[in-house]
């Protein structure tokens, strides 16, 4: 075992004696000693809302996209330094601009069917869109490109990528089914992308994207590659990690981001529907949540080693980020009338787990809309207050 692994391992025994009403304060109280202020800005996609809580775990702000045409809030994403917010929005077809400091939407961008997710990528200056395309137009997924100016505050819509039409696609185009933009991430540098595609497993795939042409490099179906969600950079930028989940199936891979060879191949990830994968800050560890076993996996960041389970993540676990100071992880909760994926993501307690990372014990659940039966908890994001 290496360094890094059996120090994490040492202080997980030393924590792992702390009594759970000692968590539990922690939860409540603690989380306020990070030298990194912060906020958890979780997305409702069933009731249009992100509710956002400080690091106290009190609720501190809500925005109600519901009031700017929004629909389905999935996932979201942040600049850099955490001014601008950007969130998909499944149902509306669109990405909303938010000025994070003082919660104000201020652009609308309309991208497509079913936009899925936005990441932005190193250096600002680019926000693209994961598109799965229109439900009656076979083979409809894309990319789009949201320019961003930050200085004058002015974002607008830049090229796009329909996966399709791209020669490296049609070269092998009888090894796809259905095709659909779902998740992605950038390399360190930002020249290269890797994009999932899915959202059913046997929709699922690979492909890889130079953002210097917007044009494909390499293309994986879904029988070379079993992924269709989760797409993670490892901390020391070498390696992919993209997972794909479905009710039989629990699987990861790891890809080496500049030869793209493919590297590692777990069948089982110790559950089922692999789903949301995140980098602790302090790149020791890799987390990996199940949504139809509710539980996940640690994987060392060094040697992508399974080195730990984490049994209990709340029921149908989605995405997860983590506190700066890599002490807590929160992970969002699907809800009993699940908005996306219902086969597979309903859930009970809709809203978002608090674990404690050194003991992985769940220590607190957070349901802002409890009793509400359209709650349905998706993205995630920890904005770190500069």
């Amino acid at each position: 075992m290496n360094t890094i692994a059996r120090t994490a391992r040492h202080f997980r025994c030393l924590m792992a004696g702390v009594a759970g009403l000692g968590l539990l304060l922690q939860a409540g109280s603690v989380l306020a000693d990070s030298d990194n202020p912060y906020e958890i800005w979780a997305l409702d996609q069933g009731t249009h809302k992100i509710h956002i809580y400080d690091q106290e775990l009190r609720e501190v702000a809500d925005i109600a996209l519901g009031d700017h045409g929004v629909r389905v809030p999935h996932m979201i994403d942040f600049t850099s330094d955490g001014r601008y917010a950007f969130t998909a929005n499944v149902a509306s077809g669109n990405v909303a601009v938010i000025r994070a400091e003082d919660r104000t939407v201020v652009e609308i961008i309309e991208t497509g069917p079913r936009t899925h997710m936005v990441g932005v990528r190193p250096g600002d200056e680019v926000a693209v869109a994961d598109i799965i395309g229109a439900p009656d137009v076979e083979r409809d997924g894309k990319l789009v490109e949201i320019l961003l100016d930050l200085e004058n505050e002015r974002f607008e819509r830049g090229r796009e990528l329909t996966i399709i039409d791209d020669p490296v696609f049609q070269a092998k185009a009888e090894a796809f089914h259905d095709v659909a933009a779902i998740c992605h991430f950038d390399t360190a540098d930002g020249a290269r992308s890797f994009v999932t595609l899915g959202p059913a497993l046997a929709n699922g795939g690979l492909v890889v994207v130079d953002n210097a042409s917007f044009t494909l490099e390499k293309a994986w179906g879904p029988e070379e590659l079993q992924t269709n969600c989760g797409t993670m950079l490892t901390p020391d930028g070498r390696h992919m990690l993209l997972n794909g989940g479905g009710e039989n199936t629990g699987a990861w891979h790891a890809v080496d981001v500049n030869t793209l060879e493919i590297v590692r191949q777990d069948e089982s990830s110790r559950g089922i529907d692999a789903h949301g994968v995140r980098n602790l800050p302090n790149g020791q560890e890799i987390w990996m949540v199940n949504r139809g076993t509710s539980n996940g996996i640690v994987i060392d960041a060094d040697t992508l080693e399974v080195i730990d389970t984490i049994a209990d993540t709340g029921k149908t676990p989605d995405i997860l980020d983590f506190s700066p100071d890599s002490r807590y992880a929160f992970v969002t909760l699907r809800g009993p009338q699940p908005v996306s994926m219902p086969h597979m993501a309903q859930g009970e307690t809709p809203g978002f787990a608090v674990i404690d990372v050194a003991t992985r014990e769940l220590v607190k659940l957070i349901q802002p809309a409890e009793g509400n039966l359209e709650s349905d908890f998706h993205g995630i994001g920890v904005r770190v207050i500069h």
